[in-house]
């Protein structure tokens, strides 16, 4: 879907802050000496920022044209690779990673297959990131999406919470979870939740 538009899709995704991965990297201890695999890199956006704190990232997207436009758009970094892929059919020539980050892609990753993939491929002690957006509400503001309700409804049917996120203050008082995918179960340790706006 998003690789029949990759220009448009770079142009119009929200980014995410350079205090994001200031904090990941305080986190995970990430450095110049750590590799990284990103899953879905989509268009790079997050993928130049891994590279920009120095680190070796490997990068796996399913898309071809979303591929060859993250190549382009990190074509400065020489610490970045980006390989076509899904995560759940890619080749890591038996190479395990520190950290494995994905940015608002994991829920594209099969839970039956990804969970188990994901720590098999991180070294012992290893961390697993999943970033992402979350569309909130403030008391007093008009509901934006219940105006958009219509079109999400016809576009992705089925999901009755479209055009009610949730409050604000609501998101920044959880501190639990992994978001709006299926728990791993015991694979991981427990979870660390941070928020930037």
């Amino acid at each position: 879907m998003f690789n029949e538009v990759p220009e448009l899709y770079d142009r119009v995704r929200p980014g995410y802050p350079d205090e994001l991965f200031a904090d990941l990297g305080a986190v995970t201890s990430m450095d110049e000496r750590s590799s990284v695999l990103e899953v879905g890199c989509g268009t790079g956006q997050a993928t130049r920022s891994l590279a920009a704190l120095g680190c070796s990232v490997t990068a796996v997207e399913p898309g071809a044209d979303m591929a060859a436009l993250a190549r382009h758009r990190i074509a400065s970094f020489r610490n970045v690779e980006v390989e076509t892929s899904t995560f759940e059919k890619w080749d890591n020539r038996g190479r395990r990673f520190d950290v494995l980050v994905a940015a608002s892609s994991w829920h594209w990753v099969d839970p039956s297959i990804g969970w188990q993939r994901a720590h098999d491929m991180l070294h012992p002690g290893g961390w697993m990131a999943l970033l992402g957006h979350v569309v909130v509400r403030r008391p007093g503001e008009p509901e934006v999406y219940a105006e958009t309700a219509d079109l999400h409804e016809r576009f992705c049917p089925g999901n009755p919470d479209w055009g009610h996120p949730p409050l604000e203050e609501d998101v920044r008082g959880t501190d639990e979870g992994w978001g709006l995918v299926d728990d791993p179960g015991e694979l991981f340790g427990p979870t660390i939740v941070a928020q930037r706006s």
